[in-house]
């Protein structure tokens, strides 16, 4: 009996332990702006991410070779909304290419349990294929803004571009794609070029 109460508190306390972790590295994250580098806890922290109804947890690790679109948008933009069809139409065409990330963060009046509600069955965001990062900080620490939707475009791991939706056009979206694979295919023969031979 007291090895299972151990065996509990021991679990706890790293729990808490990974928690406090994690939580000094969303602090630790500074802002980000073109031509900048994201830290490596942006590719591998983990979000609530919704999807379905269903909520979970998921993060960038499995993207660094895509076009990156973060899209940071609230329920009640109408003209956040009007661009999720652009997007699911994108990231249905070029699955291997683009992600595209669309994230609410805090301090725009969703919660999870609102952004759950409204993605049920009668809800407003029912239509929304894209799953959704809820509750945010840790993109917003990166990338702070006053208005939305708010864009940025990242490729290997850089910044690109910080737009608004005027720049959100499917000819921008095939121009980025396509700049991506040139990046991905010269970092592979560069790879392949320092590779000793045998």
């Amino acid at each position: 009996m007291k090895k299972k109460i151990y065996c509990v508190l021991l679990l706890l306390c790293s729990m808490c332990t990974g928690l406090w972790a994690q939580g000094k590295q969303v602090d630790s994250i500074a802002p980000l702006y073109v031509g900048g580098k994201l830290p490596r806890a942006l590719f591998t922290l983990e979000s609530k991410v919704l999807k379905g109804g269903e909520l979970s947890a998921a993060s960038l690790s499995g993207d660094f070779n895509k076009l990156i679109i973060i899209d940071f948008w609230a329920s009640w933009c109408g003209s956040c909304l009007k661009k999720f069809p652009l997007l699911e139409k994108m990231q249905e065409r070029f699955p291997s290419d683009l992600k595209v990330l669309l994230v609410n963060s805090v301090g725009t009046g969703d919660t999870a349990a609102s952004l759950i509600a409204k993605a049920g069955p009668d809800g407003a965001l029912a239509e929304v294929g894209l799953p959704f990062v809820v509750e945010d900080e840790m993109f917003l620490k990166a990338f702070p803004h006053r208005a939305i939707p708010h864009y940025v475009w990242i490729i290997g791991g850089e910044v690109e571009g910080i737009t608004s939706s005027d720049f959100l056009t499917e000819e921008n979206v095939l121009m980025m794609v396509e700049r991506n694979r040139k990046h991905v295919q010269t970092v592979s023969k560069l790879k392949r070029f320092k590779e000793p031979k045998y």
